[in-house]
């Protein structure tokens, strides 16, 4: 059965009216509504593009893809310069330790070790007090590879936020911050 309307005296079915909205944009999809949701009906519930964690997740989505090929080039991926943070903040120096802060299986952090001890990035060291347990450490060049990844990560930071102005960019970066922080994640 067919919800027909007069819009811009032409019969339309509603779902060609949102096709004809989706295809004309983002823009377009946000005035899109159920047929009936206007005028006291049942309330309007955004679209879920509209919604903040799908937003943010897209955006994450892209911007892991792009820091993903900015350290790809120092053998490096994404979660490993994640431990190499956890290390370089003091937030675990044991591989079990390290997969609890990251949120991760311990097989994974024995993974990501081996290639950072590989590249010379890392060092283990059984820990004197439980020979059981493996002690991560971050090397100079560990650090020297940190550094560079910070500064690649300056440069996505700046191009992602090309179009703000600096006031929007620091409220932007204020508020990841503090959902970082809400969630017990790394703010730097």
């Amino acid at each position: 059965m067919s919800d027909v309307s007069a819009e811009d005296g032409a019969e339309t079915r509603a779902g060609t009216r949102f096709e004809a909205r989706a295809a004309a944009g983002p823009s377009s999809l946000a005035a899109a509504r159920p047929a009936g949701a206007a005028g006291g009906g049942a309330p309007v519930v955004p679209p879920v593009q509209a919604s903040t964690v799908f937003r943010l997740g897209v955006l994450g989505a892209v911007a892991t893809e792009r820091f993903a090929a900015a350290v790809e080039p120092h053998g490096l991926k994404p979660k490993q310069v994640g431990l190499m943070i956890v290390l370089s903040e003091g937030l675990a120096a044991s591989q079990l330790d390290v997969a609890r802060v990251m949120g991760v299986a311990p097989s994974l952090v024995v993974g990501f070790a081996d290639h950072l001890e590989g590249l010379g990035a890392i060092r283990r060291t059984r820990d004197p007090a439980d020979r059981r347990r493996q002690l991560l450490t971050l090397t100079d060049h560990g650090r020297e590879l940190l550094d560079t990844c910070s500064a690649l990560a300056r440069d996505l930071d700046a191009e992602f936020a090309e179009g703000l102005s600096e006031q929007e960019h620091a409220v932007l970066a204020g508020l990841l911050g503090r959902l970082a922080a809400d969630r017990g994640l790394p703010t730097g």
